[in-house]
């Protein structure tokens, strides 16, 4: 009986094994280059300032610097001049909220954004990854009223990550 029971909870533990598969996806990757595409030119950062794409199961979150310089830090961490507050929002891009993923696209629908109003939006990118890199281009964008940026159709924005850590699945 004892033999029973153990080869019982033996084979629950190996199906229960094979059916957890760890989606690549999932994890911490880390900005490293930046390449905006336009049709007749491409603009690349190839040594990306700080940024990361964060995915776990269901959300997703994204921070980086567009420009290709770093940016200032205010002169009074505790009092920015307006100046200093204006330019430091034109030097970051955040929005984070819900994805779906197919194999190899994503579409991102933020709940909370840089931007106030484009909660609820949606960004749309290609994505592939080879080992440890992550290869993501945004191609298209819809704000929430369904309208489309003066930027659709002129322009993708190529993203290439490290990956940092790999989530375990369930997060």
């Amino acid at each position: 009986m004892k033999l029973v029971i153990l080869v019982c909870l033996l084979l629950y533990s190996c199906a229960k094994k094979e059916n957890t598969i760890i989606n690549p996806l999932h994890g911490s990757w880390l900005m490293k280059e930046i390449h905006y595409i336009y049709p007749d030119s491409t603009y690349s950062q190839p040594q990306a300032f700080t940024g990361r794409f964060l995915f776990t199961k269901n959300h997703y979150s994204i921070m980086y610097n567009p420009w290709t310089n770093e940016r200032i830090p205010f002169q009074i961490l505790s009092k920015p001049s307006d100046a200093e507050i204006l330019a430091s929002f034109k030097t970051i891009v955040f929005n984070s909220g819900s994805y779906l993923q197919s194999d190899s696209t994503i579409t991102s629908t933020a709940d909370i954004a840089k931007v106030p109003g484009f909660e609820g939006g949606k960004q749309f990118y290609r994505y592939k990854i080879t080992g440890d890199q992550l290869d993501i281009t945004m191609f298209d964008e819809t704000y929430p009223d369904g309208k489309k940026p003066d930027w659709y159709g002129k322009l993708n924005v190529r993203f290439v990550l490290q990956r940092e850590e790999l989530l375990a699945e369930g997060n």
